[in-house]
């Protein structure tokens, strides 16, 4: 559940809603498995691998609106697990 309580990312605002719904292209901001939202920040080795591995972080407040999505206690939580 999001620290507002709506239990799904995306109800804040249409742009956060559109980017998660989106199937266009590979998304830099996704939930995972566990109900964590996270945005993409970087490559490691990408010369070194055919696939680079993405680094991603969790999204505390949406990139677009600036509501609180999540607490850091709640993605400790849902990653333990």
């Amino acid at each position: 559940m999001s620290a507002d309580g709506a239990g799904k990312f995306g109800n804040c605002c249409e742009v956060l809603k559109d980017v998660l719904e989106s199937d266009d292209f590979e998304p830099l901001i996704a939930e995972d498995d566990d109900g964590i939202l996270y945005m993409s920040i970087g490559m490691v080795d990408p010369e070194k691998e055919e696939d680079p591995n993405m680094v991603d972080h969790p999204v505390f407040f949406c990139p677009f609106c600036g509501s609180k999505l999540q607490t850091p206690e709640e993605v400790d939580a849902k990653g333990k697990a």
